[in-house]
């Protein structure tokens, strides 16, 4: 049972975002698989390397968007990325060192700060890209 169903609400409607945020939803379901099946810190702590290292592939992505595009809200969207991937991070290094147990909790912030993203500052940067023709 997935954690994380993908709804059209989630859509930006962006071909590239899309696709991205699907594959950060896996990511984020296999995560959820993970803890279901108490694999350990070991297997989660690899999980959220993956998570981390797909995190910072989607995020520079959009980054270049933006700056193809002269987004108003680059400024803003960035900070929000590197507040996001700080988080991830030092959820991970706290799960290596033992300081973070595999919890209900830990995979109810992963799927909150996702959709938040997605449907927050996401969606405003996809109303800008399908302003230009070009992106779809």
């Amino acid at each position: 049972m997935s954690l994380l169903r993908w709804k059209d609400e989630y859509l930006t409607q962006v071909e590239e975002i899309d696709g991205q945020h699907r594959r950060l939803a896996q990511h984020i379901n296999g995560i959820h698989d993970l803890l279901r099946s108490g694999r350990g810190q070991t297997a989660l702590a690899e999980a959220l390397g993956e998570l981390v290292a797909y995190t910072k592939f989607h995020f520079a992505s959009e980054e270049s968007l933006m700056e193809k595009t002269a987004y108003a809200g680059r400024e803003d969207h960035e900070s929000e990325h590197k507040r996001l991937l700080g988080e991830i991070v030092e959820l991970r290094h706290s799960v290596l060192d033992g300081h973070t147990v595999a919890s209900v909790e830990l995979i109810r912030f992963l799927k909150n700060w996702l959709l938040t993203h997605f449907q927050g500052a996401d969606k405003l940067l996809a109303q800008h890209l399908l302003a230009r023709p070009a992106t779809r």
